[in-house]
């Protein structure tokens, strides 16, 4: 665990960025939904979101569960992006306590630096969720843990074109863990055991939660304002609390398997990003509640975005700088707006220049034979 946080930390100081947000994940990130991009944003960019999500249960009884968070992305510095989401909604859909605040989730990213635009970039990333409002441990969601977790994430991106990523078809690669302080957490009842007597509640929760995630995304575009992506995404849990109400079904160990495709629109500097997230696989169920699964069938997805400022575009050799036009298309332009022409001319002004010097020398030298001795 030590050596994956190690080459994070040392990614993020070394980092550096080569586009603007495809979208803002779940957890603040530049990415997709949940699948993160190695590419960071421009440092100055800040962009907005509002991301939202439903899903309903089939049969006897319909369970329905909705979630609304806001999120933040700036681009810190030319290696560095921050992001900040706050869950704002909660649904708690089988215990009835009805909605609730949920947990603040923190991402830090940078990326390897590149002389110029790559076609294959890697990146690293450290995540926080802490809890501020009293969602936690809540059916039918990725794990919310009620105490401080922290995890980290390798990130590789490769692009068909690297110099219009607007335009270019585009794979990323996602692999991490999640280490959740649950240990203790959870109230329970005295446990009794035959020849063992009373045990106590801490041998019972004496257990932190380690979750490892991956990800795997692809996106390609439609038309200059339309892109299609879909995701593949998962979690398996090497060490589960058996006090989750994910283990309450009798498994120690539940593995959630998800697609997500989806599109993405972009109205200038507004953006919207709908899909739906399928589980194909079955991850267990609770008796208790009309055998409903223990993650969704499926899930609505809808994220609202805006960019509020653009930031400033890296440079990557002497005299130039990578822009961005109105479409998200990248160019190679001159600092000082030189125009191609202008530099052919003062290239030919250069070589005059010095051939006159030249000539110069040389007849110095003939008027003074001496000189060459």
């Amino acid at each position: 665990m030590k050596q994956i946080f190690c080459i994070i930390a040392a990614i993020l100081v070394i980092g550096f960025p080569i586009e603007q947000a495809e979208g803002i994940t779940s957890y603040g990130g530049n990415g997709l939904f949940r699948v993160q991009s190695a590419n960071n944003v421009y440092p100055g960019a800040l962009w907005g979101t509002i991301n939202m999500d439903y899903t309903q249960s089939s049969g006897s009884t319909t369970f329905r569960n909705g979630t609304g968070a806001i999120s933040i992305l700036y681009g810190v510095r030319r290696y560095l992006e921050i992001g900040i989401n706050q869950t704002v909604y909660q649904d708690r859909p089988f215990s009835g306590a009805g909605p609730a605040l949920g947990p603040l989730r923190i991402s830090l990213k940078g990326a390897v630096p590149t002389t110029a635009p790559a076609t294959i970039n890697f990146g690293g990333q450290i995540l926080f969720s802490i809890p501020v409002g009293a969602a936690s441990n809540v059916e039918w969601e990725s794990y919310i843990s009620p105490s401080t977790s922290v995890g980290g994430m390798i990130i590789m991106s490769l692009d068909s074109n690297p110099l219009d990523l607007n335009r270019s078809k585009r794979l990323h690669l996602n692999a991490g863990f999640i280490y959740h302080r649950d240990k203790n957490k959870y109230a329970t009842s005295r446990t009794v055991q035959p020849g063992k007597g009373v045990i106590a509640s801490s041998s019972v929760n004496a257990k932190n939660s380690l979750q490892t995630i991956f990800g795997v995304g692809l996106q390609a575009p439609l038309r200059d304002n339309i892109h299609f992506f879909t995701e593949l995404t998962g979690e398996y849990f090497m060490d589960l609390n058996p006090n989750t109400v994910i283990a309450s079904e009798g498994s120690d160990i539940s593995t959630s398997i998800r697609i997500t495709p989806g599109l993405r629109y972009q109205f200038s500097r507004f953006y919207v990003v709908s899909g739906i997230e399928l589980s194909p696989l079955s991850s267990g169920n609770y008796p208790a509640f009309d055998n409903q699964s223990i993650y969704p069938l499926w899930r609505a997805i809808l994220n609202l975005q805006y960019r509020i400022f653009e930031g400033v575009p890296p440079t990557y050799r002497r005299g130039r700088s990578m822009r961005i036009s109105g479409r998200s298309s990248y160019q190679y332009d001159r600092d000082d707006d030189m125009d191609r022409e202008e530099e052919i001319e003062e290239i030919r002004q250069d070589r005059v220049k010095a051939q006159r010097e030249l000539e110069e020398m040389k007849e110095s030298m003939e008027e003074d034979p001496g000189a060459s001795r």
